[in-house]
């Protein structure tokens, strides 16, 4: 277990932050913030923040907008019958 300092805190906080803000959208491959290319400047900032404190940005599903693109959700079941 690591020790997590108020710094680090505030620090994973606004890379969190950064992350779903400054996301690619999968239909257009630009930052969805700063409408660059992606990755932009601030998301390889926030995951550099991530990669400093060793901990694992958080996952927000469906950010990226994958509908843009002509993706969408199947249903997967539980068991399989034979």
């Amino acid at each position: 277990m690591a020790t997590l300092y108020a710094s680090e805190a505030a620090q994973t906080a606004a890379a969190q932050q950064a992350l779903d803000e400054h996301i690619t959208l999968t239909a257009t491959g630009r930052c969805r913030s700063c409408d660059v290319p992606g990755p932009c400047a601030w998301w390889e900032a926030a995951t550099a923040a991530f990669a400093q404190t060793g901990q694992l940005p958080r996952r927000t599903q469906g950010l990226t907008r994958p509908e843009l693109a002509g993706a969408r959700r199947i249903a997967i079941p539980t068991t399989l019958t034979t």
